[in-house]
């Protein structure tokens, strides 16, 4: 990346109704901005233990694996990470790895009451 270059926009992408629901995680800490920061336990966060980066759509490469280890590095703990009114994570699967790299077992969250719409849904072709 060039010194005048800005970070890539980072999306959270789930299932939703019809298909699955992608997030702009920059929106996202603005609509969490103002919720209540809290300690959540890591063990508590069911996405700790799931592939969250690489999937169906990511090959696992050393050199991917490296750029979320990176991302694990910079991590700023000082940022809470964010959930759904439900629990999951929408935001900082790296700050969640960072502190257990480190032997923390919390880390600062905020959570929605109510999740905010996704920004788009790309619709299921198989009719579920």
């Amino acid at each position: 990346m060039q010194p005048d270059e800005k970070p890539p926009r980072h999306k959270h992408g789930r299932a939703v109704s019809g298909g699955q629901g992608f997030w702009w995680v920059d929106r996202l800490w603005v609509l969490a901005e103002a919720l209540p920061r809290f300690e959540v336990a890591i063990d508590d966060i069911a996405e700790f233990d799931m592939d969250c980066w690489f999937g169906d759509w990511a090959e696992p490469t050393c050199r991917a694996v490296a750029g979320h280890a990176r991302r694990m590095v910079n991590a700023d703990l000082q940022f809470p990470v964010i959930l759904s009114a439900s629990g999951e994570l929408f935001d900082g699967a790296h700050r969640v790895a960072k502190a257990w790299m480190t032997g923390q077992s919390v880390v600062l969250a905020v959570q929605f009451q109510e999740d905010p719409a996704p920004d788009w849904v790309e619709r299921s072709t198989d009719g579920a």
